[in-house]
């Protein structure tokens, strides 16, 4: 091996380095994934439970995201606005969520195999507390 002396280039055989570093492909690659977040953040939506909806031939698209949604699942379980709540907590959680929001509407998405008492259960835990209009959630039929 040679010894490298004072007036010897280490690594570099005359060519010159960079002196700038280009950020333009960086910044395309930031700006299409932003452009993908912006699309896809809107229809992403947590219930808390797998809610499998049933099929209407109405599509009536209620503002839910000014309202307080109850998910049921199959299994008899209960989210609001994606926090799973116990059975006997339905009445109190949706009372507190009313008046911190101040909403009087309430949007069921009870799951296709969901029992009818849940159902019902969400009902009237919503009439006690003070919920005036309750909507439920269907999604559109196939043909």
């Amino acid at each position: 091996m040679a010894a490298l002396g004072p007036g010897a280039r280490s690594g570099r055989r005359g060519r010159g380095g960079f002196t700038e570093i280009n950020i333009t492909p960086l910044t395309d690659v930031f700006l299409v994934l932003v452009i993908i977040l912006l699309i896809t953040a809107p229809l992403i939506q947590n219930t808390g439970l797998k809610v499998e909806l049933p099929t209407s031939a109405s599509d009536d698209k209620s503002d839910q995201k000014k309202s307080l949604i109850v998910a049921i699942d199959n299994q008899g379980k209960f989210s609001v606005n994606g926090t799973v709540v116990a059975e006997n907590d339905l009445l109190s959680t949706l009372r507190k969520e009313a008046q911190t929001s101040g909403q009087k509407v309430l949007i069921v998405q009870a799951d296709a195999d969901a029992r009818q008492k849940n159902v019902v259960k969400v009902m009237d835990a919503a009439r006690q507390a003070g919920l005036e209009r309750l909507v439920v959630a269907t999604q559109p039929s196939g043909g």
